[in-house]
């Protein structure tokens, strides 16, 4: 066959599946997806979050509700590579930045997705702040269907439906056909969400990492298209072999990041709990405290720790991706007020560097985490 018969026979083909499949299958990660980055993400928050569990189900079925809602499509993707700077590591990620730099238009037509996160993340705050945890559970499954679209790499490009390369309809053969069947067997390994200082340049970074993807599965498309012309298991068996292992990266690379985007959220509320958890659930006294100041600090930060009960108690300082740096009291106390120092040293008394840290008291009763911004 000529090679311009086989382009000819290839478009017409993939045009007739791609005008058969809903445009909803195609514009985002498919549900399923979805669900399980939503249902993953629980498993890699810390321990002092385990009342998630108890929302598991609703945060996973609700992870879909942005694809049935009223909010503008450009909310699920961003065009990165319409942007010039991004390859040159000179995009602004400010929103009035860019909006200095393009207008809200170009934006717009260019997908905000980075931001809508940002914004949602701002909003979980707020809520856990004003303890509307009804809502709060909304907020975070949302939260979830875009940072799972964003870590799709087709979400990240202009040729996000293979238009641009003759890969037509490649968007939902990735997202959709090529990986619900495969979704029971994949299991994440072991890590946990950490804090996130600047979530928006976060959101960038994880962007950066996966754009890549856009040109392995073009490539890898193409080489089934001519194995498979039909798309049929020839064909979605080698896209898997040759792309399973990066689409396992991704998707767990989502759960993770979900995970820290509600940590980031629950640490700047000042980590409260909702009714019948934590604090209440545990009956804790009502002036069961621990202040710190001066905050932001230079060479010492000081600790006062009220307590109203026999406890037993420790107060460690973790970095901001969970490692611990030291301990600074692990004992039994009396009720009364103490006041404890950190002078900025790790256990082995090296200074560490400047940056945010975070403090958490653990008492038999309860767990308090807080921010802790060192400036040298």
């Amino acid at each position: 066959m000529a090679f311009g018969a086989k382009i000819l026979k290839k478009i017409v083909l993939i045009l007739l599946i791609t005008l058969l499949t809903p445009p909803n299958l195609y514009g985002r990660w498919g549900w399923n997806s979805h669900r399980f980055i939503n249902d993953a993400a629980v498993n890699h928050l810390p321990e002092s979050m385990s009342f998630f569990q108890d929302h598991r189900e609703y945060l996973s079925s609700h992870s879909v509700d942005p694809d049935t809602d009223d909010d503008p499509g450009y909310y699920h993707y961003i065009d990165i590579d319409y942007y010039p700077e991004f390859f040159t590591g000179t995009l602004p990620h400010q929103w009035q930045d860019m909006i200095d730099l393009y207008g809200q238009n170009i934006m717009e037509d260019n997908g905000l997705v980075p931001w809508v996160i940002e914004w949602w993340l701002d909003d979980m705050t707020t809520l856990m702040e004003d303890g509307n945890w009804n809502d709060v559970w909304q907020v975070a499954a949302e939260l979830g269907h875009y940072v799972g679209d964003s870590h799709q790499a087709l979400h990240l490009t202009l040729n996000y439906n293979g238009q641009l390369t003759n890969n037509y309809g490649i968007h939902s053969r990735y997202e959709t056909q090529m990986i619900n069947p495969h979704l029971d067997e994949i299991v994440f390994p072991d890590s946990i969400a950490h804090y996130w200082e600047s979530p928006i340049d976060s959101i960038f970074g994880y962007i950066k990492d996966i754009y890549p993807i856009v040109d392995l599965i073009m490539e890898t498309d193409d080489r089934a298209y001519d194995m498979d012309p039909n798309q049929n298991d020839a064909y979605y068996s080698l896209m898997w072999s040759d792309l399973g292992d990066i689409t396992i990266w991704s998707l767990n690379r989502a759960a993770v990041d979900l995970a820290s985007i509600w940590y980031t959220a629950w640490v700047n509320a000042g980590s409260p709990y909702p009714a019948g958890v934590g604090v209440q659930e545990l009956q804790i006294p009502q002036d069961h405290q621990i202040n710190a100041f001066p905050n932001p600090f230079n060479a010492e930060i000081s600790f006062i720790i009220k307590l109203e009960q026999n406890t037993n108690a420790s107060l460690k300082i973790f970095d901001i991706n969970g490692s611990l740096i030291t301990t600074l009291i692990q004992s039994k106390f009396m009720p009364g007020e103490y006041s404890v120092r950190w002078n900025g040293t790790d256990r082995n008394g090296v200074s560490v560097s400047s940056g945010v840290y975070l403090m958490e008291l653990n008492t038999s009763e309860l767990r308090s985490v807080k921010k802790l911004t060192l400036l040298k």
